[in-house]
């Protein structure tokens, strides 16, 4: 009987210790797939002279960060910079781009193998044989192309990861108002996988009348889906599903409401940061009268000065990743007192260094902005256009507008 227990133990041992074995390797293995870094790839030589030449040819700036590695003989190739995320790179390609120091045929690898580039492919919503679907928009090549349809489903809302490397896809068989009350039917969540070329479906939630969805913050994307209770006519029944940045959802948490007493839940509104990502600036706006008076602080010179007054109330505000500009967006929809004032709505650059505004577009609906990199990209609506504006905020400049025959939108269609 000694023995025999003995025998056990040893194999049970024996079985753990090749399972950790196993585990760490394949944690290690994840590890590295995580850390092998994006690069910028300038260009593929069949001849050492020929690629120091080329090397040579490019501004003395780009040196320090450029390497050529040798694949076989005969065959150089010439990368530059080592970068976390395929958006991290592309931003500083296109950068260098718009600089003139590289050319326009440069190309994002990993691991010395092509992949997408996140930054310069910006994906919108549009249709597709009459259907809402998911396209990309290249900055570089200014080429569109559809990223994912499919002929049972329509687009209802679309929600960029992070990184810009995924994608949450709402969609519903149909949709629409029927007797003054909204409906969705067959309701389904996607999550797009950019850089594998694939889509998944994580969450089917069936037949609903309201869906909303958001960043709860950086890491938690949120899915609020509410359907009128099957037994109780009187009682809205609304689910919030969170599912990470991989697509793994969490608990699902439920709340009922009574129509007849707390009446419909509508979507939270959005609450905009009011401090830079730099830390320096803070605003506020103060809202009286029809009037909304935009106040910029500075810690920096420990001071705070009105930098605009505009008639409309501030329905949005996003900050530029360096902190130095603010965007914000202005609804007209109530009365205005000014005749000669747009009744659409407004979107305000301000530059926070030079505490003034650097441009204010007017005259339409501006919704769903975006901030990629050094780039502004928002909405531009009326009851005859759906486009999207790409604008360079430091040259105070449209670079290019999105326009399709269908219209076309950031995350949903009008």
């Amino acid at each position: 009987m000694i023995i025999h227990w003995r025998k056990i133990f040893f194999t049970l041992l024996l079985s753990l210790t090749l399972i950790a074995v196993f585990c760490s390797e394949r944690g290690n293995d994840d590890l590295t797939e995580k850390l092998k870094p994006y690069s910028i790839f300038l260009g593929e030589f069949k001849t050492r002279d020929q690629i120091e030449t080329f090397r040579l040819s490019l501004n003395s700036v780009l040196y320090d960060k450029l390497r050529i590695e040798k694949i076989y003989d005969r065959n150089y190739k010439l990368f530059y910079g080592r970068y976390p995320s395929s958006f991290e790179a592309g931003q500083e390609a296109f950068e260098l781009y718009t600089k003139s120091l590289i050319a326009k045929n440069y190309k994002i690898t990993r691991d010395s193998k092509r992949i997408l580039d996140s930054y310069a492919n910006v994906l919108f919503v549009s249709k597709y044989l009459n259907r809402p679907s998911v396209f990309s928009f290249n900055i570089i090549t200014n080429q569109i192309e559809v990223e994912w349809s499919n002929p049972l489903m329509k687009v209802v809302a679309l929600n960029y990861g992070p990184d810009h490397s995924t994608a949450f896809i709402s969609a519903a068989l149909s949709s629409g108002r029927r007797g003054g009350v909204s409906y969705i039917n067959d309701a389904a969540l996607y999550l797009m996988k950019r850089e594998e070329e694939r889509t998944l479906e994580l969450e089917k939630m069936g037949d609903g009348i309201q869906l909303y969805t958001y960043w709860e913050n950086k890491d938690t994307f949120k899915v609020n889906y509410s359907s009128v209770d099957s037994i109780d006519a009187k009682t809205v029944v609304q689910k919030i599903y969170p599912f990470n940045i991989n697509g793994k959802r969490g608990v699902v948490k439920e709340r009922r409401f009574d129509l007849l007493k707390s009446g419909f839940p509508f979507p939270p509104k959005r609450s905009p940061s009011v401090i830079s990502p730099n830390n320096r600036f803070r605003f506020r706006a103060v809202y009286s009268q029809g009037e909304s008076y935009i106040y910029l602080r500075d810690f920096d010179e420990k001071s705070e000065q009105l930098t605009s007054t505009i008639y409309g109330k501030l329905t949005d505000a996003r900050w530029s990743e360096d902190g130095n500009f603010l965007f914000i967006v202005i609804n007209k929809s109530g009365p205005v007192q000014n005749e000669n004032a747009s009744k659409a709505g407004e979107l305000l650059i301000i530059d926070a260094v030079q505490k003034k505004p650097v441009r204010i577009f007017s005259g339409f609906s501006y919704e769903n902005l975006l901030v990629h990199g050094k780039l502004l990209f928002f909405d531009k609506r009326s009851e005859d256009i759906s486009q999207i504006e790409i604008y360079d905020y430091r040259r105070d400049k449209i670079i290019q507008t999105i326009s399709m025959y269908t219209g076309c939108g950031l995350n949903n269609l009008p």
